[in-house]
């Protein structure tokens, strides 16, 4: 009997979103798995059958769009649906567990096994559990790194100046193993990169406000950004913006941006525009040193340490408000460099710093 309300549920809850038609957008199922793509309406464990897990006695997080995360078992995701609506995107049905399970506006479905991809846990604010039908929800909060233009936007509201610093690639955990005095002496907050955690990605999500979903950028290919950017934002406010990066603009932004050879020319660059309302920098061979020697390697961790030197004398240049977080972090790849992309706690944890 329990079986037959199961699918008639699940059945139901299909029927009633066949109406989208054609492919959906993506929903990326990833975590202690193969990751898995989803597009089209389908049963929650066969999506999760699909990706494959890889331990038993894993566990579900639905991470929102607005950093608001559900985390449910495995064991109890019968009668449960991922669907697709113009009104919430992506969302969980589940009519046996408590409300707070259907969570909307769905970035990502991470399968948490018992090994890397439990760390994460540690970044998120746990808010309280509901049970219903003898089923759990814990409802966690997490900061994302798209509160970068939502706080510099506020600020520049207030009629406040901005600067944005990027040191790209700079985790959580590699910035506290460095000798960074100045970073280290500011109140830094752990923050979840958006998935995959790559820069351009990242650079989107800080420029945007929202995830991939929504601004469009998911990969390295794809550089043409669905929603507008701070700077347009700026402009409106009638307000000056200037954005320094390296050698090439990995996306496309609606102002142009000023090139640098290294990041001691996007430093020098950076000290030209510092009469802008809002200025973003974009420094980036700390990915550079870390890809070739690793995240925790010497010349890794010297490089931080010049970097740091960089954002302090920017900081404390700056009149106004300094935010500073970064778009990924590495782990080490069995070479001996560093890698990242994947949904590992030292690619995705990385600091937020308001000074």
């Amino acid at each position: 009997m329990k079986r037959m309300i199961s699918i008639t549920m699940i059945a139901a809850l299909l029927l009633t979103f066949a109406g989208c038609g054609g492919p959906l957008p993506a929903l990326t199922i990833t975590g202690d798995c193969e990751e898995f793509n989803l597009t089209r309406n389908m049963p929650l464990a066969e999506a999760i059958e699909l990706a494959g897990p890889r331990a038993a006695g894993f566990d579900i997080l639905l991470i929102g769009s607005d950093g608001l995360v559900a985390r449910v078992s495995g064991d109890e995701i019968s009668g449960c649906a991922l669907v697709y609506s113009r009104e919430n995107a992506w969302e969980l049905r589940s009519e046996l567990h408590p409300p707070s399970a259907n969570v909307k506006n769905l970035a990502l479905v991470a399968i948490v096994g018992p090994q890397d991809t439990r760390a994460l846990l540690r970044l998120l604010k746990e808010e309280g559990t509901s049970t219903k039908n003898n089923r759990s929800v814990t409802v966690y909060t997490t900061l994302v790194i798209t509160k970068t233009a939502a706080d510099a936007l506020r600020f520049l509201e207030r009629g406040e100046r901005v600067l944005v610093i990027e040191p790209d690639g700079l985790g959580w955990e590699m910035l506290q193993r460095a000798d960074a005095p100045f970073l280290q002496s500011l109140r830094a907050e752990r923050a979840l990169a958006c998935y995959p955690p790559i820069s351009p990605v990242g650079l989107a999500s800080m420029l945007t406000g929202v995830t991939p979903d929504i601004h469009g950028i998911r990969d390295r290919e794809n550089r043409e950004m669905a929603c507008e950017d701070i700077f347009a934002k700026a402009v409106k406010l009638g307000k000056t913006s200037a954005y320094i990066e390296s050698r090439n603009a990995l996306i496309k932004t609606s102002i142009a941006p000023v090139l640098s050879l290294n990041d001691e020319e996007v430093y020098e660059n950076a000290r030209k525009n510092l009469a802008s309302d809002l200025l973003f920098v974009h420094f980036h061979e700390i990915d550079d040193t870390a890809q070739q020697y690793g995240p925790y390697a010497r010349q890794t961790l010297q490089k931080i340490r010049e970097i740091d030197g960089y954002v302090q004398a920017l900081a404390q240049d700056f009149d106004g408000r300094v935010i500073i977080t970064a778009d990924h972090g590495l782990h080490e790849a069995p070479d001996g460099g560093g890698y990242h992309g994947d949904f590992k706690s030292e690619d995705m944890i990385v600091p937020y710093i308001i000074k």
